[in-house]
């Protein structure tokens, strides 16, 4: 019994999640529709990470590895470097390309390369649908 409902759960953020995908997927850019599709997601994120911290052990946060302890254990220097390095290296390229007084198609940014990967909407939706699933995913660990 717990079982299928756990399914059913699963079920339902799936298709909530692909309903909200295609939704999210026709708003154009830069604009207050954009700013909150992708607004609510991070929030929801942001409480669900804050309400894991203030109760680790309650049952609706089902651990991806049970075995893991609930609080976070405290991250070295060394095991945040390639992170550190990556989002330097990403920031660095974005800033420049920015800053850079030639012409956007000569030097262009790492969202203007994401353009046009996500030209169609499909493939936009299938983006936001990557989007959310990571979220979960780091949520849930």
């Amino acid at each position: 019994m717990i079982a299928r409902h756990a399914h059913a759960g699963l079920v339902a953020a799936i298709v909530l999640a692909a309903a909200y995908s295609g939704w999210a997927s026709g708003a154009p850019p830069f604009t207050t529709c954009a700013d909150i599709a992708v607004s609510v997601p991070a929030a929801l994120f942001a409480a669900t990470l804050v309400l894991q911290r203030w109760w680790p052990t309650a049952r609706p946060w089902r651990r991806i590895d049970p075995g893991r302890p609930a609080t976070a254990t405290p991250t070295d220097a060394r095991s945040a470097a390639p992170w550190i390095v990556v989002a330097a290296v990403l920031l660095a390229v974005e800033l420049a390309s920015y800053f850079h007084s030639g012409a956007r198609s000569a030097y262009p940014t790492i969202s203007s390369g994401l353009d046009a990967l996500f030209h169609c909407r499909a493939a936009k939706a299938l983006g936001w649908d990557a989007w959310l699933s990571a979220g979960w995913f780091l949520a849930r660990r």
